[in-house]
């Protein structure tokens, strides 16, 4: 199943739900920046959602040589009133942790 998965990589989106704060969970902002791991510092979710969307695209290449050099794979990001400026400031000052700007859809 996961070979058949992977032929389709070139059709596939992201869709991160990052409309919440991390209040409950003792942590004063937005739950997209929590920190995933302690071993590398800042390394936070949304760094490791658009490196896996950097994956995707390399493996879709990678099987499909054929793909338009414009090829990506889309990645939306939900946002609430909450969070909407600090998810924008944390992509701005991370560089889009490597994305391109016009290929990340920030819907509120």
């Amino acid at each position: 199943m996961e070979q058949a998965g992977l032929h389709e990589l070139s059709k596939v989106c992201f869709v991160l739900i990052a409309g919440g704060l991390g209040e409950r969970l003792g942590y004063s902002g937005i739950k997209i920046s929590l920190p995933v791991v302690i071993i590398e510092e800042d390394y936070s979710y949304i760094k490791y959602y658009s490196q896996y969307v950097l994956a995707c695209e390399a493996a879709a290449r990678k099987l499909d040589p054929s793909l338009p050099e414009s090829f990506y794979v889309p990645f939306g990001i939900m946002v609430s009133d909450d969070t909407h400026e600090r998810t924008v400031a944390l992509l701005e000052s991370n560089n889009y942790f490597g994305l391109k700007k016009e290929h990340v859809d920030i819907v509120k």
